[in-house]
């Protein structure tokens, strides 16, 4: 049985990228407690936008990973969900929209944040990608 519950401030959005490229969310403050434990109950959702042929054709693809850090600069960044979701193009029609949800493990870092990683020169700005927190 997942998690329901959503706080606005738990939840960030980033445009796709225009291109071949790679792009993040800003950070969301898990709250870890003094000792920097995580004791909360929660999961983690990402959902990526259906994208058409033009933004991603036939074979290309988006990736999204989820990222922590003890630094809400992300200056040591690790990947706590690498490569979890692919939107793969097929049938030149793109892709259809997708969410992955996990749980937070209790190791996780105090920050986290949405990398998505796009494959081909498209533009796909239009579109964008969420990163949410359910408790």
């Amino acid at each position: 049985m997942g998690f329901k519950i959503q706080d606005a401030n738990l939840s960030v959005s980033i445009a796709l990228p225009t291109g071949a490229s790679t792009v993040y969310t800003a950070g969301i403050d898990l709250g870890h407690g003094a000792a920097g434990d995580f004791v909360a109950a929660g999961e983690v959702k990402i959902s990526a936008p259906a994208l058409g042929a033009t933004p991603l054709p036939d074979t290309r693809t988006m990736t999204y990973s989820i990222q922590h850090d003890t630094d809400a600069a992300f200056g040591t960044v690790a990947d706590l969900y690498p490569g979890v979701l692919v939107q793969t193009g097929a049938g030149g029609v793109g892709a259809a929209a997708a969410t992955f949800t996990a749980r937070l493990p209790v190791d996780v870092n105090r920050y986290i944040r949405l990398k998505a990683v796009g494959s081909y020169a498209g533009d796909k700005s239009g579109s964008s990608a969420t990163l949410e927190i359910l408790s």
